[in-house]
């Protein structure tokens, strides 16, 4: 009786766990994976560390960005005269609402992409090159359509949109990335899994594998 009762609680330990490795979804693993694959982080506590780190560059780049578009643009253009750049050809918006449609395409583009990638998902990456090349028109089209009337004007206003654009998506990119990260993270303290290689047992394959065949 002593022995029974000894065994009995002990005996559906092993069923639990293998339930809870069951439960875990191969799709969420896979993205989990590829995530790590990519940004190649060390281990859990260099993820913070990477999450902290790409998220101070997101938010000093957005607001670099903003400060750009209130100098350069929002006040600069009433000195040069922003006026004069006609209206675009495609949705017939004014130069200051182009400025600002273009950091939306650019963020949404770098969204769309990133989700695609992530999780394998052709219409999502589809999506995000369409929004990138509409944004990369608004960003040309001063400069292409306009050089014959405003010459250096029509350059300089595409120029100032060019920087804006860069500095957004490096910003959307870093913030993504952080967002990746930060659910990496969630998800393994969530599902109790380490995604990370083992860094004790590679180096040990590998010099067995590179051996000499002798005795």
């Amino acid at each position: 009786m002593v022995l029974g009762e000894d065994a009995s609680p002990e005996a559906p330990e092993p069923q639990t766990n293998l339930d809870s490795d069951e439960s875990h979804d191969p799709e969420t693993l896979f993205i989990l994976d590829s995530i790590v694959q990519r940004l190649k982080p060390r281990d859990a506590h260099h993820v913070r560390d990477m999450i902290t780190e790409r998220a101070r560059t997101s938010g000093a780049l957005f607001i670099s960005s903003a400060l750009w578009w209130w100098i350069a643009i929002s006040e600069g253009g009433q000195e040069i005269n922003d006026a004069q750049i006609p209206n675009s050809t495609l949705g017939s918006f004014d130069y200051v609402t182009v400025s600002l449609l273009i950091p939306a395409l650019v963020a949404a583009a770098t969204l769309f992409t990133g989700i695609g990638r992530e999780r394998g998902n052709a219409t999502m990456s589809q999506i995000g090159g369409g929004l990138g090349v509409l944004a990369a028109f608004y960003i040309i089209e001063p400069a292409t359509m306009s050089y014959g009337e405003l010459e250096g004007d029509a350059l300089f206003a595409s120029g100032r949109v060019l920087v804006l654009a860069v500095m957004v998506g490096f910003a959307s990119h870093m913030m993504f990335d952080a967002l990746l990260l930060q659910w990496v993270r969630a998800s393994m303290l969530n599902m109790g899994v380490d995604v990370f290689p083992s860094s004790g047992t590679d180096p040990l394959e590998g010099h067995a594998d590179e051996a000499p065949p002798y005795a």
